[in-house]
This record gives C-alpha cells, structure tokens and sequence, in this order.
C-alpha cells in the first residue's frame, strides 16, 4: 500500500512540475513597424527604428543585408533596457524581389541603390531567432511587407512571439 501511495504521489508531482513548466511560457500576436531612412548605415546594411507592440520601441535597429544567403537578411532590435531581438528576414518570392504598382516603378525619387522610381514593395517572412536579457529564448514568426518610398523604407509585420 505504502509503494501505490509513493507512486501516485511522485505521478502527482511530476504532473504538476510539467503543468507548471508549460504556463511559464507566453505566447502573444505581436505588430511590428522598421523605419529605416536612407543614409546614416554602415555598407550593407539598414537602421533605424522599430515598433513591436507588447515588447517594446527602439532607437536602435539595424538589418545586415544577405547575413544568411541572398535574400536572407538578419533585423537586431536594441531596446532601452538593452533586451535584444533577433530576427531573420526572408524575401518572397525571392530575394530582394520589389514590385510597384501599375507602371509607376519608373517615377518618382528612390534612393535606394537598383531599385528605380518609387514606390517599391516587397513581401517577407520573418523568423524571431531569439534574444537577450528580458526576451532571451525569444522564438516565433511572422509575415509582412517592406514599402520604398523616396528615401524611406518602411516594414510592417505580424505574428506571434513566445516567451519562456
């Protein structure tokens, strides 16, 4: 009798230390915005300013352009307590594959190297590869699009981010 109390008791507990191991994760849907100004970056890459709601705003966010294969780009956001977020852009269908609406692709002022008139879309899929101090094990994953306009690129995506 004493070995069937034992071994309901350790059932118990180790069904309650999963349970708990469980609910200590968060999953939540996320909104970004990326304002990058042309100008101002080092080679081969793009910074500026990110928007995540329900983690955070930051000054500091920087792209390195083709860190992992063409069309595969790595986004580092710093945020004021100096948590970080890395996430991995991919380009759809291709790499570096911007549209524009209608034939206005030749008009209109773009800075932005190879990439004519303006405006310019561009579809992406994201990947939350993890993150430091109070977003360290970070993972998730959403979609979205990059919009040229003149000397401006702006990124506007969605999805989910879990936290441990």
């Amino acid at each position: 009798m004493n070995r069937l109390f034992f071994a309901l008791a350790a059932c118990t507990l180790a069904a309650c230390f999963a349970v708990s191991s469980a609910a200590a994760t968060t999953t939540f849907s996320y909104e970004a915005t990326y304002v990058e100004p042309f100008g101002d970056c080092a080679p081969g890459t793009s910074c500026g300013s990110a928007s995540i709601s329900h983690v955070g705003r930051s000054d500091n966010q920087v792209v390195v352009f083709n860190a992992c294969g063409f069309g595969c780009h790595l986004r580092t956001v710093t945020f004021g307590d100096g948590s970080t977020l890395v996430i991995r852009i991919e380009d759809q269908p291709s790499g570096f594959a911007f549209t524009s609406p209608g034939n206005s692709g030749d008009h209109g002022r773009n800075c932005f190297p190879g990439q004519p008139g303006n405006p310019q879309f561009l579809d992406i899929n994201e990947t939350i590869l993890g993150g430091t101090g109070a977003l360290a094990g970070a993972s998730g994953s959403g979609s979205g699009r990059v919009a040229l306009h003149g000397c401006i690129a702006i990124g506007k995506t969605s999805g989910t981010i879990t936290l441990p």
